[in-house]
């Protein structure tokens, strides 16, 4: 077995080694594999009792007869089959409001964590490119103990000074001006590297994926990033992560695709 990573099995191991210790919780947003396949890993590891809502349905690996498949989304009707409980549309979005964990994707992403959703507009006051929209993003990204945003991309596009529309907001000093209750953005991960934010709220480069350089990444990032004196290497995966990934959690290789 290969011990190459792509970036979506990174992603799900990355995310399995930062879960908290009480984090119980753990809601997935729609279409996002690796944040699906990464509670999974640590619901058969270092959290057995955790409680993963999938789409429409409640996991709890300790005592499934067998790991749900990942999938190419999460709001898929097989999933009502294989959790040990199933919720309407309204529980997902209202009585499941305040998980532990959540998972945001976005278009664009600034320097003080705000992630736009929405869109981005051209010049003639329509989109240049149309995004999914925030449905439950605001909710679940306000009142979540921590999230971690997930970017499948990493340039001056993605990355911007300022984003065209705030579909989750996580500048930290804005919501504390707001009272929002959460605790915000834990970690970003894109393809580059792994980053959090420092005590201004400013976003810092935490980590370098291997074969990235420092240089690559501000070459990358369209605002000036915090960047400590020594910025480490992200640990790759063991063989042994990427052997329980591939064999029990994701054997079909959707990850791999």
């Amino acid at each position: 077995m290969t011990t190459e990573a792509t970036y979506d099995e990174l992603q799900a191991i990355l995310l399995a080694r930062d879960f908290r210790a009480d984090d119980r919780v753990v809601q997935i947003g729609a279409n996002l594999a690796a944040a699906r396949a990464g509670a999974m890993l640590a619901s058969v590891g270092t959290h057995p009792d955790m409680r993963i809502l999938i789409g429409l349905s409640v996991d709890n690996l300790a005592v499934a007869g067998a790991v749900p498949a990942v999938r190419e989304f999460s709001f898929h009707a097989r999933s009502a089959f294989e959790g040990e409980a199933v919720m309407d549309q309204g529980t997902v979005f209202d009585d499941t409001a305040s998980p532990d964990v959540f998972f945001v994707g976005g278009l664009q992403v600034d320097r003080r964590g705000n992630v736009n959703l929405l869109g981005v507009p051209d010049d003639a006051g329509g989109w240049a490119v149309r995004g999914p929209g925030p449905v439950g993003l605001a909710t679940m990204s306000t009142n979540c103990r921590g999230y971690y945003i997930l970017m499948p991309a990493h340039s001056p596009r993605s990355f911007v000074e300022r984003v065209a529309s705030i579909t989750a907001l996580g500048d930290r000093t804005r919501r504390r001006e707001l009272g929002l209750p959460g605790g915000g953005a834990r970690l970003l991960l894109s393809p580059l590297g792994v980053f959090d934010f420092d005590d201004d709220g400013d976003m810092r480069l935490a980590s370098v994926h291997p074969g990235v350089t420092v240089d690559d990444v501000t070459a990358a990032t369209g605002f000036p990033l915090v960047i400590p004196d020594d910025v480490p290497e992200t640990i790759p995966p063991t063989a042994d992560e990427l052997r329980l990934l591939r064999e029990r959690i994701d054997p079909e290789g959707l990850l791999r695709a």
